[in-house]
């Protein structure tokens, strides 16, 4: 009789690097500037300004401009709506809340004198760098492929990229951990055989029909707090630096699920539930410079060290199946303890640009460039090198370079501010065909009150559509197309003293 292994349920969650993959590099480097609502309402192109609490996060030397204390505080109402697209159907989902974009102080010192040092200013922000609430569904008939093939392919390769080799070669079906049955080896163990697969007997046909669906479920976000210092020279040049401390706070959990409802395979369904927790600091650093050479021109430079994160990771699985037998397995793992790691960012570039017209407005420009093949993983207690190279060489074979642009307006009318922008952040996935980079537009407006009172509301819309792997094997891939459009309205409530 042919030995049972259980291939979903340790083969992509024994590994403690499994659920730690190379998609995480980008996740948790990729960062789009909210802050307040004056500057979300600019598309976040605030590297050649100053005056408010963001910059902290962008070109601390723009904090500088400050001339006296500034103290606010930004909640934010979110709705993200994700539509997806599986095999030509469509599904969507959407998730309602509220989160804390931006909070602060700022301390300028009054000028009191016109040439050398002219002032100086420290501040402590925090401020919301992305956001990963999010509910998605999918769900299509298949009529090619099946998530088992991904995994039967990789027991086959031995690609212990995703499991351990013990794991991976276990035939023991007296666990009872590992028998539900959805993959298994020849009498010699060296072949491993899916439900799909004509070598497979209890009625195998090695043809598809299954229809496929996934539900996800994602929390967190990360934000930094900034611990800036800034000074003036002659007011012209405007320096400053930032000691920047990020957390990341990551939830994740998806139910995926195969039905025969055609009756091809030997199984009536079976179900794949992942469930992740990512909790993290990072720190960073950043410095910039602004250039005042007249006084309606500004430029600025800034650069951000790549943020080093320690990560705490727990991640589990759960199986089931029913099959035409009667057959019913259940498996679970997880893991009893979290498991740390180490990720280093890429490292920012930021150009800027300012236009000022005292008394009417401004227009300002910022340009980014982020390489996200300079992301890499370490896990220092990890004693398999060749495996974590793979996993970095992962990231330089399939992100790129990106080139991010941001352009504010703001306009006067006495006490009240119209502000627009827009932002294009480039698409980090080089296999990804296409224009699918995120644009975000913004418009806000705010009133300046009696007193130094002041108050901001901003509207920005989040447009993000791109292609992504439900799942992969060999030089294949199971493609699928998610819309997202994500409306966030934030409000400023500061005073300036």
């Amino acid at each position: 009789m042919k030995k049972f292994i259980i291939a979903v349920g340790f083969m992509m969650l024994a590994m403690v690097v499994q659920a730690q993959n190379e998609y995480d590099a980008v996740r948790f480097s990729q960062t789009f500037q909210q802050g307040t609502a004056r500057s979300a309402a600019m598309g976040g192109a605030f590297g050649a300004l100053g005056g408010d609490i963001s910059v902290t996060a962008i070109n601390p030397a723009g904090m500088s401009i400050y001339r006296g204390a500034d103290i606010c505080l930004t909640p934010m109402v979110y709705n993200n709506t994700v539509k997806s697209t599986l095999n030509g159907r469509d599904d969507e989902d959407s998730k309602f809340g509220m989160k804390f974009a931006s909070i602060g102080i700022v301390m300028g010192n009054d000028r009191v004198k016109t040439t050398g040092f002219t002032n100086f200013a420290w501040g402590i922000t925090y401020n919301m760098l992305n956001d990963f609430s999010a509910n998605e569904k999918l769900g299509a008939f298949n009529y090619s492929s099946s998530m088992l093939d991904a995994w039967q392919r990789r027991s086959n390769d031995r690609d212990f990229s995703y499991f351990t080799n013990e794991l991976a070669l276990s035939c023991d079906t007296n666990d009872n951990r590992y028998n539900a049955q959805l993959l298994r080896w020849d009498d010699f163990g060296d072949r491993c055989y899916s439900p799909h697969d004509v070598e497979w007997d209890d009625g195998a046909t090695g043809e598809y029909g299954e229809y496929q669906s996934r539900s996800v479920t994602q929390k967190g976000g990360i934000g930094t707090w900034d611990f800036a210092f800034s000074g003036a020279y002659n007011d012209i040049f405007f320096f400053g630096a930032s000691l920047g401390v990020q957390h990341v706070r990551y939830k994740y959990t998806s139910h995926y699920h195969e039905d025969d409802k055609n009756n091809i395979a030997p199984y009536q369904y079976w179900d794949f539930i992942e469930k992740r927790k990512v909790n993290g600091n990072g720190i960073n650093l950043k410095v910039g410079l602004v250039v005042k050479p007249i006084n309606f021109l500004r430029f600025g430079a800034a650069f951000h060290t790549p943020t080093v994160y320690t990560l705490s990771e727990k991640y589990g699985t759960t199986i089931k199946d029913q099959f035409d037998n009667g057959f019913y397995g259940e498996a679970e793992k997880k893991d009893n303890e979290p498991y740390e790691y180490t990720l280093a960012t890429p490292m920012k570039g930021i150009l800027s640009a300012a236009f000022i017209v005292p008394g009417y407005g401004l227009v300002s420009f910022d340009y980014e460039s982020v390489n996200y093949t300079k992301a890499k993983f370490q896990m220092d207690d990890f004693d398999n090198d060749d495996l974590l190279t793979q996993k970095n060489d992962y990231i330089k074979a399939k992100f790129q370079k990106t080139n991010n642009f941001r352009v504010g307006l703001e306009g006067l009318a006495g006490p009240v501010s119209i502000r627009a922008g827009y932002a294009m952040y480039g698409n980090p996935y080089k296999f990804v065909s296409g224009n699918k980079q995120r644009q975000i537009l913004s418009f806000g407006l705010g009133l300046k009150g009696s007193e130094d009172f002041y108050i901001d509301l901003t509207a920005t819309y989040h447009i993000y559509q791109t292609d992504a792997v439900l799942y992969e094997w060999a030089d294949r891939m199971q493609m699928y197309n998610y819309d997202n459009r994500y409306l966030n309205v934030l409000l400023t409530v500061g005073v300036r003293l």
